[in-house]
């Protein structure tokens, strides 16, 4: 059959904010001393991928994932990135002799499936839960990003991987389209987006899945898209943040009050003052992402970083980070004059009543001077 697949592999993400950062070196120390945990720091087989410090890689055992296509044994591993995140994938084995059709269902079957979100939510809280003394500012978000990887590595005319996408209906793997076939201008949108390395491979990257021709079994395209959606994350978390701060500074602006009793240390100056700290933080994590392309050193795998960069929308994320950090910014140094402003004038009066506390006795003595003459 054309489109049958001999071999191939479907990695199922989610990736979660659990921290601040996390001490890599320390979380080693501390899956270390449990022997069913197997890990080790990340490698790149061409040195393709360079990161400032390469993930954790923990080897979370196997399971088996109901389906209404099917049970389906699962390999569950974790990796831990410094920058606070930890990204879980399920590796399932695609069967010899898979259909496309079969291919798709799955791929319906996985993106509506909840056992693939408790799964994956319920190993990366045991994870967490050994790790967590090497996680500074432990604070998990509600929010995580779900993404689906399809890797074929042997199939009938995949030897001329764009031969292949022609004869096979990528858009509805990529969007998990069981039911409805899509339109040609669906499709060939989808289509259009494919970069090739070589002859033999070929990647198309979507907002919620990807599509990798891999004759040679190679992981670094989909370890830079893993790489890539724990930036998307972390933009998504800034992001909301940054709301949330811009929310409780407009909320101080309107009440407008303060204790007399904080003549030096008012709500300004703690809000102000807060939120300087949370603008250095922003521009850290803005100046990671900017220099994000300088660790992929193959480029093709710099393409690749690119096309998802464009798929998550980076460029939108980021323009929406730096308008909000650009208030937050204009509304910390109106606070900061807010707060300058009364400490002036609170100073002012202390003066005056310091004056008055020496001239009302002199004045006193003179009164009473005049009244004995």
């Amino acid at each position: 059959m054309a489109d049958a697949i001999e071999k191939g592999t479907i990695l199922v993400h989610r990736v979660f904010d659990i921290g601040g950062e996390i001490s890599l070196a320390r979380a080693e120390q501390l899956l270390s001393a449990d022997s069913g945990m197997r890990l080790k720091f990340a490698t790149n087989t061409r040195k393709a991928v360079i990161v400032r410090e390469s993930p954790l890689k923990v080897d979370l055992g196997e399971e088996t994932l109901d389906l209404p296509t099917g049970k389906l044994p699962v390999r569950i591993f974790a990796r831990l990135w410094n920058y606070g995140v930890i990204s879980v994938t399920l590796e399932i084995a695609m069967p010899p002799g898979l259909t496309w059709d079969a291919l798709v269902r799955t791929a319906a079957g996985l993106e509506a499936s909840s056992e693939v979100d408790l799964l994956c939510v319920s190993r990366k809280d045991a994870l967490k839960k050994r790790v967590m003394q090497a996680v500074t500012n432990p604070a998990e978000w509600e929010i995580y990003e779900d993404y689906i990887t399809y890797i074929i590595e042997k199939a009938p005319g995949i030897e001329n991987p764009r031969e292949f996408i022609g004869q096979v209906d990528v858009a509805a793997l990529i969007l998990a389209e069981d039911k409805e076939r899509l339109s040609e201008d669906s499709r060939s949108f989808i289509l259009e987006s494919a970069v090739q390395y070589s002859s033999t491979d070929l990647a198309i990257i979507d907002w919620n899945s990807a599509l990798l021709i891999e004759p040679d079994g190679q992981r670094d395209v989909a370890d830079v898209i893993e790489f890539s959606l724990t930036h998307l994350l972390e933009f998504r978390y800034y992001d909301e943040m940054l709301e949330r701060k811009l929310d409780e500074l407009y909320d101080t602006m309107e009440q407008k009050r303060e204790s007399v009793a904080n003549i030096f240390k008012n709500v300004y100056a703690d809000i102000a003052e807060d939120s300087s700290r949370k603008y250095m933080e922003f521009s850290e994590f803005l100046g990671r992402v900017e220099n994000s392309l300088k660790t992929v050193g193959d480029p093709y795998l710099a393409v690749v970083f690119r096309a998802a960069a464009l798929e998550f929308h980076f460029d939108d994320w980021r323009k929406s980070i730096s308008r909000k950090m650009e208030t937050m910014a204009q509304i910390s140094q109106i606070l900061h004059g807010e707060v300058n402003t009364r400490r002036s004038h609170w100073l002012e009066i202390i003066v005056i009543i310091l004056i008055a506390i020496e001239v009302i006795p002199f004045l006193y003595i003179l009164l009473r001077e005049g009244k004995v003459l």
